[in-house]
């Protein structure tokens, strides 16, 4: 195997592959990467439940295969200065060989034949969706779900098509974020939890203004993305097994009190007030008429307190909240405005847009005494 290319387009190809990797497994094979060199290089990496294989036009000078560990491998070529860079095998010595300008460094690669084998892909159900709306709608939930590994499909992101409208969902038991877009109107129903951190490896890729590509098998998902720079990419990644939440009949239908409130100047109140906080010490809201005071007390360290005017006539409400939770459901709304809907201090509340209900964020309050 031998090719050359630039150092800025291996490397990109090397670290949208190694995202996959988790630097804890134990097994070896799988912290490396399998370069793959035919008519262009193909880039593989896997942790077994997800697989991604990158495509991008090189100069192949000898076709063949090896695998190099990931993270020295980065390493190199992020010391490298921008200029054309040579990736070759030495049969004899079994290494890898790499020449930039004036530099050159020998690798040692680990078995061809341990690692993986790529999925099998059908491409049975599939459909297109723009990178931009996808990336919003994964950036919209992300954040709500969970992190807690015993509770693996709290962990996903509920991806559901009906009726034309593509939903993510994402829940910690603590808050719900829901995110909508339409998609096409003939795509039968279908619902299914993804695993977290492999929409964040779609949304986080570079392409803009191009579409990707989405199939869904019984058992796994694909994204399919194609660049201006003839690079493809396509990810592969196991589903969650699991039955998610109920989560719609979580959503009150109306709500005694309906609080109008800026967005910018709630979420810097927040902040601020939230400066002096320590171990997710509550933020309370106290709202009543015509203002929202927003505050906070901390034993160790003092008080902090801000009022906000806000249009409000009724009784007076005290509630409280986790202020990261609660910052993160203010930033998920766009627009000027957010609505804060509320039934009961100890019941869940809705933060949603002024005018639309694309995204909305379910929030628990935290009793207080």
């Amino acid at each position: 195997m031998k090719f050359q290319t630039t150092k800025t387009g291996l490397l990109e190809s090397i670290l949208f592959a190694s995202r996959v990797i988790n630097p804890k497994n134990s097994t070896i094979i799988l912290s490396g990467i399998m370069m793959e060199t035919e008519k262009e290089l193909t880039v593989y990496s896997t942790d077994l439940e997800t697989s991604i294989k990158c495509k991008s036009p090189v100069k192949v000078i000898e076709k063949g295969k090896v695998v190099v560990p990931a993270r020295v491998f980065v390493n190199i070529l992020k010391s490298l200065k921008e200029s054309k860079i040579e990736v070759g095998f030495n049969n004899s010595t079994n290494q890898v060989v790499i020449e930039c300008d004036k530099a050159f460094f020998t690798l040692n690669t680990l078995p061809v034949g341990e690692y993986p084998e790529f999925p099998v892909v059908k491409r049975e159900m599939n459909f297109k969706i723009s990178s931009d709306k996808f990336r919003l709608l994964v950036n919209k939930v992300q954040k709500a779900a969970s992190v807690d590994e015993s509770r693996a499909t709290l962990t996903g992101i509920l991806f559901e098509i009906t009726e034309g409208v593509l939903s993510m969902v994402a829940t910690d038991s603590y808050r719900l974020a829901i995110a909508k877009e339409n998609v096409d109107k003939d795509l039968q129903p279908i619902s299914v939890i993804i695993p977290s951190k492999v929409l964040d490896s779609v949304s986080k890729s570079e392409y803009k203004g191009s579409d990707i590509e989405i199939s869904i098998e019984e058992n796994q998902i694909s994204f399919y993305m194609e660049g201006d720079e003839k690079r493809k990419d396509i990810i592969v990644s196991r589903l969650l097994s699991g039955k998610f939440p109920e989560y719609k009949q979580l959503i009150p239908g109306e709500s005694r009190h309906e609080i109008l409130v800026e967005k910018e100047r709630m979420l810097d109140v927040v902040k601020r007030i939230s400066s002096i906080s320590q171990d997710s010490i509550p933020v309370r809201l106290t709202i009543d008429k015509g203002k929202i005071t927003v505050s906070m007390s901390v034993k160790e360290v003092g008080d902090s307190s801000e009022d906000l005017e806000v249009s409000y006539v009724d009784d007076k409400i005290e509630i409280a909240f986790n202020p990261e939770f609660l910052m993160d459901g203010i930033s998920t709304i766009d627009g000027k405005n957010i609505v804060l809907s509320i039934n009961d201090p100890l019941k869940p509340v809705l933060i949603k847009p002024e005018k639309n209900s694309n995204v909305i964020y379910l929030l628990m309050p935290i009793r207080v005494s």
